[in-house]
């Protein structure tokens, strides 16, 4: 059962490029606190650098490119580089775009 899984889960995953200077997190509850606030730079910003330095998110760069997949439909966020950097990170999925 385990083996169909991982073929799963490997068949699932595609490459993404960052359209944009992004964020990734341990959870999706961060990703939403963040996006949250992100309209206000100052704001986004603060939080960004305290996550950061929390060892809870780390900073993607425009044209950054990840192995990512959208098992979550309902989300509109991404579980990116969990097989090269486990359990991986969750990212805003409209920072990103398929390769």
């Amino acid at each position: 059962m385990n083996t169909i899984l991982a073929v799963l889960v490997s068949a699932a995953a595609v490459s993404y490029v960052a359209k944009v200077p992004s964020f990734g997190c341990s959870s999706r509850a961060e990703v939403f606190k963040l996006q949250s606030v992100r309209a206000d730079t100052q704001a986004f910003q603060g939080l960004l650098t305290e996550q950061v330095a929390y060892g809870q998110c780390v900073t993607i760069p425009r044209g950054a490119e990840v192995e990512g997949s959208n098992t979550d439909t309902g989300t509109s966020t991404l579980l990116i580089n969990a097989k090269s950097d486990p359990p991986g990170y969750v990212v805003p999925l409209g920072d990103f775009m398929r390769k």
